[in-house]
C-alpha cells in the first residue's frame, strides 16, 4: 500500500495594497515559512492580514461594510497578491470603487482577466486566527457558524452560492415580515421567499452538519495533544430542533426547516423577523462531556479554541492536498513561551507551511526553532523587511 502523498504548500509571495485602510501604496515581499510582523498597536499589522484574508476570501472578516475598507478620503482600493500553488501561479486582484450613490462596487480578477468573486475561494486558502477566536467558546453562535462558512466556501463552491443565495433569501423575508406588521405588503411575496430560504437553508444546514462530523475528530486528536490527553472534546451542530446529523439529507433537512418556520409563524409575525434557520443555529463545544461555554475553565475553554483552529487547517490540508496560508493575528500575547512553541509548532507542522504571525513584541519569544523566520516591520502603515533569520539564529 502506498503512503498518501505529503500535502504541498499554498503560499502568497507579493503582495500589494492600495489605498487600503491605512495603506496608501505598499509591497511586500513574503517568505515561505513563519513571518513575522512587529509593531506598535494602531500601525496597521491587522490590515495587512486583513488585506490578504478580504481578497482570499472575497469579503472582510473584520467589518460587513466594504467601504470602510477604502483610505479615508479615498474613493477606491485595490488587493493584489501572487499565490504560488503546487499547480501553477496566479495573481488575484480585488477592487473596491465608492459609487456616486455611497455604495462599494467590488470587481475581482485573476491573472489580469475578469473573474466572478466566488471564482477567488479556494485559490489561496487561508485560516485566521486572532484574539477574537476566543469567542468561539466564550460568545454567541455568530462565531462558531462563522468558523464553518468560512471553512465551507472554501472548500465547496455550491455551497458557498447557496450560502450567498440563503442571505438574499433572508434579508427579502424578512422585509416582507416587516411590511406585513406595517400593514403595507403586497400581495403574498412571502411564501416565495420561505420557497427560497427553505431550499438554500436545507442544503447549507446539511453541509455545516457534515463538516462538523469531520472536525469532530480532529478536534478532539488536537485537544489531546495540547492537554497531554487529558481532556475530551466534542462538537455538535444544533438546529431549532435539536441536533443535526450527517443521516439527514436536503429533502429530510427541507421538511424540519419548512415545520420550524410555521411553529414560529406567529411570533415571526409580531416581531417582524424570521426565527428559525441556519442563521440561528449553533455549535455546541463540549470538554469533558459539559458545554464548554458554562463549565470549563479559562485554560480549558482557550485549549478548546486552539483545538478548533487545528482542526479547521487540518481538515482543509486533507481535503485539498494543500496546506493554507496562516494568519495568526496577535495569537502569542496571552501565551507563555512553552505554549507559544506548541501552538506554533502545531499550526505550522514544518516549514512547508506559510503563516504571517503579527505580533507587538519587536522580539517575540517562542518562536519555532525548525524554520526559516522572515522578519517585517510596520509603522504607520509602511512595511520594511528585516533581515531573515534561519533556524540557527544567523541573519541570512
Amino acid at each position: 500500500m502506498t503512503a498518501a502523498a505529503a500535502p504541498r504548500a499554498c503560499r502568497v509571495g507579493r503582495l500589494r495594497l492600495f489605498q487600503f485602510r491605512n495603506y496608501s501604496a505598499e509591497t511586500v515581499e513574503l517568505g515561505p515559512g513563519l513571518n513575522v510582523i512587529s509593531g506598535r498597536n494602531a500601525q496597521g499589522k491587522t490590515n495587512l492580514l486583513e488585506g490578504l484574508a478580504t481578497l482570499a476570501l472575497t469579503r472582510s472578516p473584520r467589518t460587513g461594510a466594504p467601504l470602510d475598507l477604502i483610505r479615508w478620503g479615498e474613493t477606491q482600493c485595490r488587493v493584489e497578491a501572487t499565490v504560488h500553488r503546487p499547480d501553477g501561479t496566479t495573481v488575484l486582484e480585488m477592487r473596491l470603487v465608492r459609487s456616486d450613490d455611497g455604495h462599494a462596487v467590488r470587481t475581482t480578477s485573476a491573472d489580469g482577466k475578469p473573474r466572478a468573486a466566488r471564482a477567488l475561494l479556494g485559490v489561496c486558502p487561508v485560516v485566521l486566527f486572532g484574539p477574537d477566536d476566543l469567542l468561539l467558546v466564550k460568545g454567541g453562535p455568530e462565531a462558531r457558524r462563522r468558523l464553518l462558512d468560512v471553512l465551507l466556501s472554501q472548500l465547496d463552491p455550491v455551497v458557498a452560492t447557496e450560502l450567498v443565495r440563503y442571505r438574499r433569501a433572508l434579508e427579502q423575508r424578512n422585509a416582507v415580515l416587516r411590511q406585513r406588521r406595517a400593514g403595507t405588503a403586497a400581495g403574498d411575496a412571502l411564501a416565495g421567499f420561505t420557497r427560497e430560504l427553505v431550499r438554500s437553508g436545507s442544503i447549507v444546514r446539511v453541509a455545516r452538519a457534515r463538516l462538523v462530523e469531520r472536525l469532530r475528530p480532529l478536534a478532539g486528536i488536537a485537544l489531546g495533544e495540547l492537554s497531554g490527553g487529558g481532556d475530551q472534546l466534542e462538537l455538535r451542530y444544533l438546529g431549532a430542533g435539536g441536533e443535526v446529523t450527517v443521516a439527514d439529507n436536503e429533502d429530510e433537512a427541507a421538511a424540519a426547516f419548512a415545520g420550524e418556520l410555521t411553529r414560529t409563524a406567529i411570533d415571526e409575525a409580531a416581531r417582524g423577523l424570521t426565527l428559525a434557520g441556519p442563521h440561528r443555529d449553533d455549535v455546541e463545544i463540549l470538554v469533558g462531556g459539559r458545554p464548554a461555554r458554562a463549565s470549563a475553565s479559562q485554560g480549558q475553554q482557550r485549549s478548546a479554541v486552539l483545538a478548533c483552529k487545528l482542526a479547521e487547517v487540518r481538515h482543509l490540508t486533507t481535503v485539498t492536498g494543500t496546506t493554507p496560508v496562516l494568519l495568526l493575528d496577535d495569537v502569542l500575547s496571552e501565551l507563555d513561551v512553552p505554549r507559544r512553541r506548541q501552538l506554533l509548532d502545531s499550526l505550522l507542522g514544518g516549514a512547508a507551511c506559510q503563516a504571517l504571525l503579527t505580533t507587538a513584541e519587536e522580539a517575540p519569544s517562542g518562536l519555532p526553532s525548525t524554520a526559516d523566520v522572515h522578519r517585517f516591520t510596520v509603522v504607520g502603515g509602511r512595511v520594511g523587511a528585516v533581515a531573515a533569520v534561519t533556524a540557527g539564529g544567523t541573519a541570512a
